[in-house]
């Protein structure tokens, strides 16, 4: 936790606050939900998507009293100007109560970056069989995703992706998936969103494509499709944006995937879609 200031039920207080019983078992327990946003040069980014998945999020594991989203992202952005930390992310919590109104939180962490380079080489990515209870919710239940995530961090790999029963790959402990399929040109794939929490990252991604008229579909993947050495796979999310996947480790094997040129493309579209939505941030247009 870095700053001055966390936001407590959407006030402002010291980083006390912060502070919960060992008993309270709607916190030990994880019946909550969560989410990571950015703060560049001082901007807070999709604050009012955040809040609304958050809501969402929320719904999905029957948390009621919930804040409303304007209240959310108001408090974010109050956290955000006390605090004065230009680069950050914030964390957001929001825990059920049962009879009573739900709890939320907020405070900040120093902003995580990918390695350099990693956009132009790509990164590792493990696959883990496994899958996440309620998909679509940012809940708190994340031993499935810690357990992947230290066993693809202690083999050098940026995440791990899950995969399904089905041996369909999903998403990443903390990315969502993206592939191109070189027999179906001019489409950008991704897993069925509901399959997946569907990242904000994920959203705005393929909203900015479809402005340069290129089309996203989703469409399920199998491991052994994605192993087989002919997908070029991308992972995205709020701190990485969208980076290709350089191979995928599976037990004893290393697939080796091709880095697709489009790939740089897409991104240089988002980069144009963040700018501009960043000059609308500074315009107070958004």
């Amino acid at each position: 936790m870095i700053g001055d200031f966390v936001l407590a039920r959407g006030e402002l207080a010291g980083p006390e606050a912060a502070v919960f019983s060992l008993d309270d078992t709607e916190i030990t327990y994880g019946y909550g939900c969560y989410e990571t946003l950015k703060v560049r040069e001082g901007l807070l980014y999709f604050a009012s998507l955040h809040a609304e998945r958050l809501l969402a999020s929320a719904r999905v594991l029957g948390i009621g009293r919930l804040p409303e989203a304007a209240a959310v992202t108001a408090g974010l952005e109050r956290l955000v100007a006390a605090n004065a930390i230009p680069d950050c992310n914030v964390k957001l919590l929001l825990y059920g109560r049962e009879g009573g109104a739900a709890d939320w939180f907020a405070f900040l962490l120093p902003p995580l970056r990918p390695p350099a380079g990693s956009r132009e080489r790509g990164v590792d990515c493990l696959a883990y069989r496994g899958e996440r209870h309620f998909p679509n919710a940012k809940s708190l239940s994340m031993l499935l995703s810690t357990v992947a995530f230290r066993e693809a961090a202690r083999l050098g790999a940026w995440d791990a992706l899950l995969v399904n029963r089905r041996g369909e790959l999903t998403e990443g402990t903390r990315t969502n998936l993206f592939y191109l399929d070189p027999t179906r040109d001019g489409v950008l794939y991704t897993p069925p969103a509901v399959d997946c929490l569907s990242g904000i990252t994920r959203h705005t991604l393929a909203e900015a494509l479809a402005e340069r008229g290129v089309r996203v579909e989703e469409r399920r993947l199998t491991l052994g499709e994605a192993s087989s050495a002919a997908l070029s796979l991308f992972v995205s999310s709020t701190s990485s944006l969208l980076l290709p996947v350089r191979r995928i480790l599976d037990g004893d094997t290393a697939v080796d995937l091709p880095l697709d040129a489009r790939g740089a493309d897409y991104e240089a579209m988002y980069d144009a879609y963040l700018a501009a939505y960043v000059r609308r941030l500074r315009s107070g247009a958004d």
